[in-house]
């Protein structure tokens, strides 16, 4: 295995093991490089700016930065180099990136700008600690799957991820700020058969100028779940979490009678207009909203359920809910600038670890809290040393 793939594996949980092209140097352009591996090869590209147009056809390939793994200061070397979609890119066109059905690419280390659609996935992709920066859609899911770990998703004119047709994904440690549509809109398609799982954990959504997760829910219920684990939201124009009935993505603040098992555990929400719209079957467990302009939690019902949460505040705490208010505590949640609990905070050991969840114990694993039990919202209290 060589060095690079030794430090992927490291990276992505993969054994990437094949030869490495060098570009420009075995090859000038990267699409050339594409079209001459094989499974497993790894690509790396030099800094610089490239206007290619690529696409990922029944191979599993790496594609990464050349400095990426050689220079401590890996955002820099990502700065450099640079995948552009060129003056008209964020005009109708191709996207910079397309993986195709069957395909798999693991991108890694390359800023991703001007683009009307930047990256669009049918097959399956792994994208880790890239900058998706000015694009139109960044990251587009259609009917595919994957991980994103650890990317910028900044400035984008639509959204920062999207979900579309029969997709799922891992979506963990990303910071999602300032997109001009939503941080992440999923529209839950029609979808029958093999169970979909979408994770979305340890995410910093900031200033999305409309939502910061948008579920778009359709007719009847799809085979699909969502675990909405540990992230911060903070700060987003309309509702921290937006559930949209109808194929409607234009935020109403109406809330969706989504059927689909929706888990809400562990989350911080401030300063948003809304925090959580819509839902008819959500677990909402350990979460503290604070701040929030409007409402905290608007029309979550049906067979939802909650657990132990902190409202505080709030323009108004429930709105339209039939979940049980006794499991809402009012206090202030004592967050330091960081929106993490400071000692003494009443978030910390009042979480639940196990709770029961139409008819199945919901367990959290017990090395993801530090206390006698979880603390409330998104982080666990760390003494100062």
């Amino acid at each position: 295995m060589t060095r690079v793939a030794i430090v992927l594996a490291i990276l992505l949980g993969n054994s990437a093991s094949g030869r490495e092209i060098h570009v420009p140097k075995d090859r000038q352009t990267i699409q050339a490089a594409i079209d001459t591996a094989t499974n497993g090869d790894v690509i790396i590209v030099v800094p610089g700016t490239y206007t290619e147009k690529l696409k990922i056809e029944g191979k599993n390939l790496t594609l990464a930065s050349t400095d990426y793994f050689q220079n401590s200061d890996h955002w820099a070397t990502v700065e450099r180099t640079i995948l552009d979609g060129g003056p008209d890119g964020r005009k109708k066109g191709p996207p910079i990136i397309e993986v195709k059905k069957g395909a798999e690419l693991r991108l890694i280390g390359f800023t991703i700008q001007n683009s009307h659609h930047a990256v669009v996935v049918s097959g399956r992709i792994e994208v880790a600690h890239n900058r998706f920066i000015e694009n139109g859609d960044a990251l587009s899911f259609e009917s595919g799957s994957g991980g994103v770990y650890r990317n910028l998703f900044e400035h984008n004119g639509d959204d920062g991820i999207d979900l579309d047709d029969s997709s799922a994904a891992v979506i963990e440690d990303n910071v999602i700020r300032n997109n001009k549509d939503d941080g992440i809109e999923i529209r839950l398609h029609k979808h029958r058969g093999q169970l979909l799982e979408i994770v979305i954990r340890r995410n910093v959504f900031e200033g999305n100028r409309e939502d910061g997760l948008q579920l778009i829910d359709y007719p009847g219920m799809g085979d699909r779940t969502f675990r909405i684990e540990r992230n911060l939201f903070v700060g987003n124009a309309m509702a921290a979490i937006g559930c949209m009935a109808d194929g409607n993505t234009k935020e109403n603040y109406e809330g969706a009678d989504l059927l689909e098992p929706v888990l809400v555990v562990n989350n911080t929400l401030v300063d948003n207009r809304y925090g959580i719209t819509g839902g008819d079957n959500m677990l909402l467990l350990n979460n503290v909203i604070v701040g929030t302009a409007k409402t905290a939690v608007k029309r979550v019902h049906g067979d939802s359920v909650a657990g132990v949460n902190l409202l505080w505040h709030n323009g108004e705490d429930l709105e339209d809910c039939d979940l049980n208010a006794d499991r809402f505590l009012s206090a202030d949640p004592q967050l330091d600038d960081k929106h993490k609990p400071r000692s003494g905070s009443p978030c910390i050991d009042a979480g639940t670890a196990s709770f029961d969840y139409h008819g199945e114990q919901f367990v959290l694993p017990s090395d993801s809290y530090t206390g006698a039990a979880p603390d409330l919202g998104a982080f666990e209290f760390k003494p100062a040393r």
